[in-house]
């Protein structure tokens, strides 16, 4: 039950009512109306600033307003008194209210929070070139996008988690050269030659290339580079799919959709796409102010790019700059200058691939797209968003996230984790040696704009410095509340809604405060998915578990032997908190811990 949410509909049909078509005819001020949660020395659980919003509307003091709307809000059910105060109007809920609330938290355990359904959003992350495994730099865009993904779900939207397999080009070239250089010293070829610059030099291939001599022994020895290529590049790209997807399993993350951009190609849907693109007509104004048809597609030339680039997508740009191409306009859509599709010998550039696969995308029903990029493709942006507007004639929507890069350090020092794998840090290396867990609270306490620098040692310390000892200790605690109950009384506590009976009442103003708090949680949740913002449920759940621990600096006792009945209601009280978090770290992809063992 999002508890606010049905006040806010309660006091908005008041309100409405008071109004009458003064609410109607003044929208814009309508929407300046806030619902807060005041400070808590105003002993009032909500408030309003309609009087002032409307006061000159209605040409009334806001005191006044504020007035005669207390009368018809005292009236609602959940309302135990309103307080008008300097113009706003403070309302303060029956106990019960609460009671209901905190019932209702243990009865929807994993359920509570979830959003009312929406569309389908198709969120495509990592897409990583299949040539190898994923390297440390990957496990932030994991992270995020299986929380992204388990919050917007949480929230209501039907996602779809997709990996885009960029198997076609240049990228797949030198693999299956990588491979079958590794292939021939097996077979006796070139035994003491380097790896031939250029090509990939990982362990990893040496596993795959014996694979292949076990089943066809020395057979392709003497193949062309052709040849060699035509037999195993779907063996090779599945077999490093392979171990791409066992190295996010570590993470947890499974995808929904794989989808290959060989078959884009194969299927011709680039040429769909362009030929798509070359149907529109898109209506401009000239110099002349008078209105002008123009061409999406056209045939010119492009600068090479200033100062070049670190991106592939990028460079090619600059390639047969010289000669006219096959181009795209996206300055009308925004981008600072028009894109390459089409080279001058007519083969497709890698943005050609791209947009065929949005159209893809949108093809398969999928009007909301997110896609998770690594920051250094900020420059990218512009122009796949164009395209994706310029295919649905702006009806599709695509969000690009652009994520900073995560550096390692061990005890304040960089640390590099492999070294025989080349030289960057895998991803499995760090899944195996610390808590994934631990490693995915850390990697969602921050913005992805923002970067980040993991410690490997101080992630593990146990102190209120560390927040993923912090969040997981106040679920610990929980825990140890519902022993210890055991132990006193002899039995396990199971919940039921009738222990809440009278909590409020009775109960320190910090119970009530953290009450307050767990009622924001659903909204929480609607906005940190709106936002596109894991992190943002990090920052409640820091805050959620600073509140909890107080309840020990306050001495507030929890289980009285003396009070059986008082106690219980504690205990279904510590459910709701057990629950919160649970909930909150579940949407993470995060295992609650019930106790914490000490590192060795």
């Amino acid at each position: 039950m999002d508890l606010f949410k049905k006040v806010d509909i309660a006091l908005l049909t008041v309100i409405k009512e008071y109004l009458g078509d003064n609410y109607e005819e003044n929208s814009r001020l309508a929407n300046s109306i806030k619902f807060v949660i005041p400070p808590s020395q105003t002993d009032s659980d909500y408030s309003t600033n309609v009087a002032m919003v409307f006061a000159k509307v209605l040409r009334k003091n806001p005191n006044i307003i504020a007035q005669e709307l207390a009368l018809k809000i005292e009236e609602l059910d959940f309302v135990h008194k309103v307080d008008v105060i300097n113009g706003y109007i403070n309302i303060t809920f029956k106990d019960s209210i609460w009671e209901d609330f905190l019932a209702d938290i243990n009865i929807e355990k994993n359920n509570f929070g979830n959003g009312e359904k929406k569309g389908k959003v198709l969120l495509e992350f990592i897409s990583a070139n299949p040539t190898g495994p994923l390297h440390v730099g990957h496990c932030r865009g994991a992270i995020l996008g299986l929380a992204l993904s388990n919050l917007m779900t949480k929230a209501g939207y039907d996602v779809t988690k997709e990996y885009y397999i960029n198997d076609y080009g240049i990228q797949i070239n030198t693999l299956l050269k990588s491979i079958q250089f590794r292939y021939n010293q097996l077979c006796g070829k070139d035994v003491n030659k380097e790896v031939p610059e250029g090509c990939y030099p990982g362990d990893y291939l040496i596993d795959y290339a014996k694979e292949i001599f076990v089943e066809h022994g020395n057979k392709f020895v003497n193949a062309s580079e052709k040849e060699f290529y035509d037999n195993f590049k779907k063996p090779a790209v599945n077999a490093m799919m392979k171990i791409i997807t066992t190295g996010l399993k570590l993470l947890g993350l499974e995808y929904d959709s794989f989808v290959s951009e060989s078959d884009i190609v194969s299927a011709g849907k680039i040429e769909k796409a362009i030929d798509c693109l070359k149907s529109k007509k898109f209506k401009v104004l000239n110099d002349d102010g008078q209105e002008e048809i123009v061409d999406i597609i056209y045939s010119g030339k492009l600068d090479a790019p200033i100062g070049g680039s670190a991106n592939e997508e990028e460079q090619e740009e600059s390639r047969f700059s010289d000669e006219k191409q096959t181009l795209f306009k996206s300055t009308l859509f925004g981008d600072d200058k028009d894109r390459v599709v089409l080279r001058s010998d007519g083969t497709p550039t890698y943005f050609a691939s791209d947009i065929a696969y949005h159209k893809d995308k949108y093809d398969r029903g999928y009007n909301t797209m997110i896609n998770l990029f690594g920051a250094d493709h900020g420059g990218y942006v512009k122009r796949i968003t164009s395209a994706v507007d310029a295919i649905s004639d702006k009806q599709a929507k695509l969000e690009v996230e652009l994520m900073q890069m995560v550096s390692l350090e061990k005890n304040g020092v960089p640390f590099k984790m492999s070294k025989r794998k080349g030289t960057f840090v895998l991803l499995t290396d760090v899944a195996q040696s610390i808590d994934v867990d631990e490693l995915k609270l850390f990697m969602l306490s921050k913005s992805p704009d923002t970067q980040m620098t993991f410690d490997l040692v101080k992630v593990k310390e146990k102190s209120k410095d560390n927040l993923v000892y912090y969040i997981q200790y106040a679920y610990a605690r929980t825990n140890s509340l519902l022993n210890n109950f055991k132990t006193k009384f002899g039995y396990d506590y199971q919940f039921d809604a009738n222990d809440l009976n009278g909590f409020i009442s009775k109960s320190p103003k910090l119970i009530k405060e953290l009450t307050v708090f767990m009622a924001k949680y659903p909204s929480v949740i609607a906005l940190s998915a709106e936002k596109r913002a894991p992190h943002m449920v990090i920052d409640y759940l820091k805050e959620f578990a600073a509140m909890f621990h107080s309840i020990w600096s306050a001495n507030i006792k929890l289980v009285d032997t003396e009070n059986q009945a008082y106690t219980k209601s504690v205990m279904a009280f510590t459910m709701c908190v057990q629950n919160i978090i649970e909930n909150a770290l579940n949407c993470m992809g995060i295992k609650p811990k019930k106790q914490l063992i000490k590192n060795a």
